[in-house]
């Protein structure tokens, strides 16, 4: 399998587009994917970045039209026209069909995309401004919004598998590994990281410096990360010499073990945001591209971000007293980062590598569910689908479902399995067992549903129990959800009269 990467980085776009993709490269690569990058020779490119970890790459002369336009200005990004940038991309193919071409850049849409459709298997777009026509297989959007995939109505074709919200957050490994032996945060702040991306243009690492050099804020420990592309590097070494307990970092792989020992953090609304939230790193929050409202916004609604505003509307001595503010509301800390922990788990890019490489349906296997498990069974029973087909359609508060889980992984009685595809947790099922009976609850991972995979979990664990137990197996399923009724009919069950009102019953005797 190949896979080809059109993305940039530069000093107005950032490195944030590039970083996510190297990310989804390296997950590609481990599966022994062919991996391919295509950049164009923008000022502050991470172009050496990629020859250094060895990722094959085609440099695309400098840009020829001169940026003169506003930050926003996406087309300018671009350097060059769509149909030029085609043409060089298609040159840059060299005749070779890949797979998978992956498109992420905020200055390309259907114009370039139609231009390439022929040179490629299949086309992955990475957006988040929903502002502009697509002509894609998959769109990825990994940012929160309340309107969900209703965001690209109209703007993608009607097969485009969407990919949308922070589930699909393209993280490197280090998150979900240091999401393992996370210290329980207890709300109080002693140390602070601070880090506005790779460019930071406005300087508002300097700004949030100034406010933590204020008497009320000298005693927390920071840490300070310079973007690769930042210009104010050297004032910003000079503040952090002159203010005690400072630690000056330069552009790191990742952020995870910083992030890991802070208590809170002061940062930009873009791709660290999923960071941030996965390791329950309570956030302010300071927009410093016109992108990144609507998320900020969103989040700050859901209560996920304490959104400070726009850099534009942003005084140091506004920033003092939030900061201050925020340093004693330790109830409030506690909350943002258990919220922030529900809604990013970390495994986006092994979600993306399983639609874009399907794992062979003999491949899948079951595994003991564990406490490490509880988000994810808290997600997949809130899933919006599982709800419906759930005899109780109302959403499962955490605190609810975290004692629920923990009492089932005690309960010597309940058996849970978790189904795995290529070492991402795609579904799980549970066996309760009462006397001779033991009933079952399963449910798929939305990525995987309509592969035929519901009989497979089942079966398997089936298989489980009957080795645990031989016991008669009851399934009651919802009237009306025809996949769960079928895929027990299949399976040899024979349907009973339900004791649940608008349900079917369903039970297998013990094989042999």
């Amino acid at each position: 399998m190949k896979v080809v990467f059109r993305v940039d980085a530069s000093a107005r776009m950032g490195t944030g587009h590039l970083m996510r993709c190297m990310t989804l490269a390296e997950a590609l690569r481990a599966r022994g994917v062919q991996i391919r990058f295509v950049c164009r020779e923008h000022e502050g490119n991470l172009i050496v970045q990629l020859q250094q970890m060895a990722m094959p790459i085609t440099v695309l002369p400098a840009p020829t039209i001169k940026d003169t336009g506003t930050f926003e200005d996406y087309s300018a990004w671009l350097g060059v026209t769509q149909a030029e940038d085609a043409e060089q991309t298609i040159e840059a193919l060299n005749g070779e069909k890949p797979d998978w071409l992956v498109v992420d850049h905020y200055g390309l849409d259907v114009e370039w995309e139609q231009r390439l459709r022929k040179h490629t298997g299949k086309l992955l777009v990475i957006d988040d401004l929903a502002n502009r026509r697509h002509d894609c297989d998959v769109l990825l959007d990994q940012n929160y919004s309340s309107e969900g995939e209703h965001r690209y109505t109209g703007l993608v074709p009607d097969p485009c598998k969407l990919l949308v919200g922070s589930r699909y957050a393209l993280l490197r490994p280090e998150y979900v590994a240091y999401c393992k032996t996370l210290r329980v945060r207890d709300g109080q702040a002693r140390r602070v990281l601070v880090f506005f991306g790779g460019s930071d243009p406005q300087n508002m690492t300097g700004m949030s410096l100034e406010a933590l050099s204020h008497p009320g804020l000298k005693h927390l420990d920071v840490d300070v990360v310079i973007g690769a592309n930042n210009p104010h590097r050297e004032a910003l070494e000079k503040q952090s010499r002159e203010r005690p307990q400072t630690t000056i970092y330069a552009s790191r792989p990742h952020l995870a073990d910083l992030m890991a020992q802070a208590d809170f953090a002061i940062g930009a609304g873009g791709a660290t945001t999923w960071e941030r939230m996965c390791l329950g790193l309570p956030t302010v929050v300071i927009s410093i591209a016109e992108n990144q409202r609507p998320a900020c916004e969103a989040l700050a609604e859901a209560k996920l971000i304490h959104y400070a505003g726009h850099f534009s509307d942003i005084k140091t001595a506004h920033l003092t007293q939030l900061l201050k503010q925020q340093c004693h509301a330790t109830e409030n800390l506690n909350k943002l980062s258990t919220r922030s922990q529900l809604q990013v788990d970390g495994l986006g890019a092994l979600r993306l590598l399983e639609v874009l490489d399907p794992s062979d349906i003999s491949k899948i296997q079951l595994r003991p569910a564990s406490e490490e498990d509880s988000v994810l069974y808290y997600n997949w029973a809130n899933d919006p689908e599982v709800r419906k087909s759930a005899f109780k359609t109302a959403t499962i508060p955490w605190a609810t479902h975290r004692a629920w889980f923990s009492n089932k992984l005690q309960d010597l009685n309940s058996h849970l399995f978790v189904l795995e595809a290529g070492g991402l947790p795609v579904g799980q099922i549970r066996f309760d067992k009462d006397a001779d009976e033991a009933s079952i609850d399963y449910s798929l991972d939305v990525i995987v549903r309509g592969r035929g995979w519901g009989q497979r979990l089942v079966a398997l664990g089936s298989d489980l129990m009957q080795k645990i137990e031989p016991v008669r197996l009851r399934a009651e399923v919802k009237a009306g959800n025809e996949t769960s009724s079928s895929v027990f009919l299949r399976m040899g069950f024979t349907e009973t009269p339900s004791a649940s009102p608008g349900g079917r019953s369903f039970y297998r005797d013990p094989v042999g």
